[in-house]
């Protein structure tokens, strides 16, 4: 469940003015327009996070499957995000909002299709996850667009009241999300959390034609930086796939691909880096992260992505799989999770104009920290109360959750002219979607990996023959952490052979035990990460804020000129 538009939402008014300053009369149709992209994009997160168990089920999908079934979609966000607004720039803002809704919108026909339509050879899953990668190019390009829109379209007081609507839609979609999603997945089907995108993203694109003015930025440079797109794709595509892929039975960690995908990862990224630097129009300038506030929010946006939202994916398998709960029951019980952000984000933004950013984003950290940590309470007795023990966390992850982001956002725009304004909130965005895809990558891989050491371990401390331990320990891998999470409740048909056998409910605890103690480990990772981020919150100071001219980015100033 990612808020990976919070940090937009409060922009200031944008470096740009359109020529015509005549109230737009269709401006609250195009504010609807814009609106619906966003709600589309957001609302499909959350619903596609408590849909996992039963896709995983139904396409026959490996634990390693359903984290590409949510990273294809955060890296294809991530991609296109800061160089959307150059697009739009250049070919027209409206016209590129409109291609990339229509790009969402067909990548999330393809995924409701995925499971009755054949390819080739593609199975099902395969096609599952290409449709997601697509709905994230849609999305990293309507997104940040929908702002540019917003703040073209809008002036004055008007414009602060559309981008408060604006950011009340984000908040909603994440409150309901979890809610839609259960009960679509529960009465209709999976696919229908799909399809439900197809009409509206149509009427999106109808209404956008006819409501949003074309704009371009005539200062903006008619050029894309192509070498930064490829490098930085490259870099974190085989960051994410080495970390999924590090604990297959035929690689692991020491493996000359797994190691060779770190090295081409981490190449990329100096190359990345080291190109930006030269270049007179970057994707990303690596400066901007001289300025020490900019720098700590983005850390702070990484560590809530990796530390939080991730999270999400791990924490539905165990409501669903090992409690048992309908996908509407595990929705049901996200609500504390995902309703607290529609309170407490407007006290942030209040707080923030109070007493600065700091203290409101250390604060929250720290809420974030305690929310997690005491999330590792769970236990392996596989009875529906004992998801109660998770509620005191989920309610007060909500309220960190929700005061943190404001707060990122004032930052992350704050501390750069309002001419870099849109490159520091893109970059600001693409920190934190990488943050959720490594989260999701790096605990799932720490999750499987003391998963199968503790099954080895506990397996081999049974009373039966060696070969026999032997056999249940390759069938138990073999099956995967994914059915085991269910605690064999369905007999995988490698057990079929054990179902009636007196070792066989030991097999049961032994697995369910073991799922809950790799579970709590990631929850211990995970709030580490989070106490990271509440030390990076630190960094951050009212110097380093630009209230006034250009002039006054005295960082970037200086950086760029040495």
């Amino acid at each position: 469940m990612t808020n990976h538009t919070e940090q937009t939402t409060s922009m200031a008014a944008p470096a740009w003015e359109p020529a015509n300053t005549a109230p737009d009369p269709r401006r609250w149709w195009a504010l609807a327009a814009t609106s619906l992209g966003l709600f589309m994009a957001i609302l499909d997160i959350n619903v596609v996070n408590v849909a996992l168990p039963t896709i995983g089920n139904d396409l026959k999908a490996s634990f390693a499957d359903l984290q590409w079934t949510l990273n294809a979609y955060a890296l294809a966000l991530a991609v296109l995000f800061v160089t959307a607004g150059r697009l739009g720039d250049i070919f027209g803002r409206k016209r590129v909002f409109m291609v990339g809704l229509g790009l969402f919108s067909l990548g999330s026909l393809l995924c409701g299709l995925a499971g009755s339509v054949h390819i080739g050879d593609m199975a099902p899953i395969q096609m599952l996850i290409g449709a997601r990668a697509l709905q994230g190019l849609g999305g990293s390009i309507m997104l940040p667009l929908s702002l540019a829109i917003i703040s073209t379209t809008f002036q004055g007081a008007q414009r602060g009241a559309a981008i408060g609507i604006y950011g009340g839609v984000t908040g909603l979609a994440t409150a309901i999300g979890p809610l839609v999603g259960g009960a679509l997945v529960a009465r209709v089907s999976w696919e229908s959390i799909f399809y439900l995108n197809v009409p509206i993203g149509v009427v999106g694109v109808l209404l956008a034609g006819w409501a949003v003015r074309e704009s371009r930025d005539e200062r903006a440079p008619r050029t894309v930086d192509f070498f930064g797109l490829v490098t930085l794709t490259a870099s974190l595509f085989c960051l994410v796939l080495a970390l999924i892929q590090a604990n297959d039975a035929d690689k692991g960690w020491t493996s000359p691909y797994i190691l060779t995908l770190f090295a081409v990862a981490a190449a990329a990224l100096v190359v990345f880096i080291l190109g930006e630097l030269r270049l007179k129009h970057p994707m990303v300038d690596p400066r901007l992260f001289r300025i020490p506030s900019y720098t700590g929010a983005a850390i702070v946006g990484f560590a809530v992505s990796a530390g939080l939202y991730s999270l999400f994916f791990f924490l539905t398998l165990y409501l669903q799989n090992f409690l048992d709960f309908s996908p509407l029951g595990a929705g049901l019980r996200f609500l504390p999770l995902s309703g607290m952000v529609l309170i407490a984000a407007p006290l942030a933004g209040a707080f923030t104009h109070r007493l600065g950013a700091r203290p409101i984003l250390f604060a929250s950290m720290v809420i974030l920290v305690v929310a997690v940590a005491l999330m590792t309470r769970l236990s392996p007795t596989e009875t529906q109360a004992g998801w109660l023990v998770l509620l005191p966390a989920f309610i007060l992850g909500g309220l960190g959750n929700g005061l943190v982001n404001p707060p990122i956002a004032d930052v992350a725009v704050g501390t750069v002219t309002r001419e870099r304004a849109g490159m520091a909130s893109g970059v600001n965005g693409v920190a934190r979607q990488v943050g959720t895809a490594f989260g999701i990558a790096l605990l799932g891989a720490l999750l499987s990996n003391h998963y199968n050491a503790e099954i080895s371990a506990k397996i081999s401390a049974l009373q039966v023959p060696p070969a026999i331990q032997q056999t249940i320990i390759q069938g138990i891998q073999q099956a995967g952490i994914f059915a085991g999470s269910t605690g064999f409740r369905h007999v995988p048909e490698q057990f079929a052979p054990f179902a009636s056998s007196q070792v066989f409910p030991q097999i049961q605890q032994i697995v369910q035990q073991s799922f809950v103690d790799s579970l709590v480990l990631i929850l211990w990772v995970a709030a580490g990460m989070l106490a990271i981020g509440a030390l990076a919150a630190l960094l951050v100071r009212r110097s380093d804020m630009i209230q006034t001219e250009p002039s006054k980015d005295k960082s970037l100033d200086s950086a760029k000129s040495k």
